[in-house]
């Protein structure tokens, strides 16, 4: 596996897939020129940001070319507004991987660590997924052109990347969901591959212990 997919390999969803939209709708007329103060989309938009910390648990699906069947694990997210993102995964076997600023942190059952080369194409794809699941909102505006349409209460928001690296690495995220919930998260790297994150139950405003700081984050 290429360094481009290990970032996505080891990313970050539990309903049904949600309609992403055609992609000929990602055009001038679905694009969000101004997502902070939309009338359309600014309440869900300041709710998917984590002003608080989170815990949920997620079904995550990585698709392959050389598969039929997606790989499937699960496990839960942690998220603090200030350390970044933890995704504990239960199966097919325990680990812990740790998404912030720094990059990406593998952590066996041992508490072993390695982390991921540092190469551009991880790091933009790290960054990225690190705004995205923090919904930074400059910063997806800096890095993303962003879009979005609704039907009845089903709701999708597609980010394009601008810069030429990361799109290298990343076609699209479409971040889709149900009134104000989130259910879905897609890394796309193109038709064939991807890794699709589906969020369960969620806690807001939970407080983490010094041993769950000190075990799921660094």
């Amino acid at each position: 596996m290429n360094r481009r997919m290990i970032a996505l390999f080891f990313l970050l969803a539990a309903v049904p897939p949600l309609p992403a939209g055609p992609p000929s709708l990602l055009d001038a007329s679905t694009l969000i020129a101004d997502p902070a103060h939309d009338p359309a989309w600014k309440d869900l938009f300041a709710r998917l940001a984590p002003t608080k910390n989170r815990r949920c648990s997620f079904t995550e699906r990585r698709y392959f070319p050389f598969r039929k069947a997606p790989i499937v694990l699960t496990g839960e997210v942690r998220i603090d507004p200030d350390r970044g993102l933890s995704l504990h995964y239960l199966t097919p076997e325990p680990r812990i991987v740790v998404v912030d600023r720094q990059g990406l942190l593998l952590r066996d059952a041992q508490g072993r660590e390695q982390a991921v080369p540092a190469d551009a194409h991880v790091l933009a794809a790290v960054t990225a997924l690190v705004d995205v699941l923090r919904f930074d909102l400059p910063r997806l505006q800096k890095n993303f052109s962003v879009h979005g349409w609704r039907e009845a209460g089903l709701w999708t928001v597609a980010l394009l990347p601008r810069d030429p690296l990361l799109a290298s690495s990343l076609s699209s995220v479409m971040i889709s969901g149900e009134d104000m919930k989130l259910g879905k998260i897609e890394l796309i790297e193109s038709a064939a591959q991807r890794v699709e994150i589906l969020i369960g139950e969620t806690e807001e405003g939970v407080t983490f212990s010094p041993a769950e700081l000190a075990g799921y984050f660094r």
